[in-house]
């Protein structure tokens, strides 16, 4: 079965769309995924060989998952309880200057309409120390994609609104969340931010995807498109370029993250 994102997905265990999502964190709460198969949208190079293969699908553990990107609101929660994650304390190691720009002080995120909304301009490690402090770890990449995959369900939803949200200028910060859910419950995982995965760099996009042994490699245009599942998900392409574009304290105007964890 087809399944949305460049994944092809084999549901193992169905699940009901939670009729609530569970209580929690400001933003909303987790969401119980059940587990599956997924085949990752990138394939794996065969061994010795220039040649790419299909990998064997692989199982996604069933685990929790916020409904929501973090907002500015629970981020705000966060750095009260940890100072040391403020804006003006954090050190340069973890962050760059960029560190929530958007807001007016340490503990100010500005306009009022920005409570709801995702937090961004946040570094991989102030996102991890968000998730560790609520007991929970940034969503591995599979997690994610695995979530955007929804069963199979809305690849074309999920492709349309994507090549939507890139066509549109930057505006001064992230709209209110809110889009609808998915069959899993989970819902703007396109269309407001990027998000952090926790192995973010451990996927790479270059010219030399096609055959890393080979001399001529890089000279190929497109060779980044070898070895991945469906050379015409455009809008996978991007996320994993995306990912592979970031180091670890880096911040953007349009990252922001949500927050996974063990089985429901």
């Amino acid at each position: 079965m087809r399944a949305a994102a460049g994944f092809t997905l084999a549901i193992l265990a169905m699940a009901q769309p939670p009729a609530a999502v569970a209580a929690g964190a400001e933003h909303g709460g987790l969401v119980p995924l059940p587990a599956g198969l997924y085949t990752p949208f990138q394939l794996v190079k065969a061994a010795n060989s220039g040649q790419s293969a299909a990998p064997a699908p692989k199982t996604v553990a069933a685990f929790n998952m916020d409904g929501e990107p973090v907002t500015n609101a629970g981020y705000l929660a966060f750095v009260t309880a940890h100072p040391e994650w403020r804006k003006s304390r954090i050190k340069t190691l973890f962050a760059d200057d960029r560190y929530l720009r958007r807001w007016s002080a340490d503990l100010d995120f500005g306009a009022a309409e920005a409570r709801d909304r995702p937090v961004t301009d946040v570094s991989w490690f102030a996102a991890r120390a968000y998730c560790n402090a609520r007991g929970l770890d940034l969503p591995t990449t599979a997690q994610w994609e695995y979530a955007l995959a929804d069963g199979g369900r809305g690849e074309a939803r999920v492709r349309a609104r994507s090549l939507e949200w890139f066509s549109e200028p930057n505006g001064s910060g992230p709209g209110p969340i809110g889009g609808p859910a998915n069959g899993y419950g989970v819902r703007d995982l396109v269309g407001l931010v990027w998000e952090w995965t926790d192995d973010f760099n451990a996927y790479a996009m270059t010219a030399e995807s096609r055959d890393s042994n080979g001399k001529d490699a890089a000279a190929v245009c497109g060779g980044a498109a070898a070895g991945v599942a469906d050379p015409t998900d455009y809008p996978a392409f991007m996320r994993y370029a995306m990912r592979a574009s970031l180091k670890a304290h880096y911040t953007a105007d349009n990252l922001g993250f949500r927050c996974a964890g063990g089985a429901p």
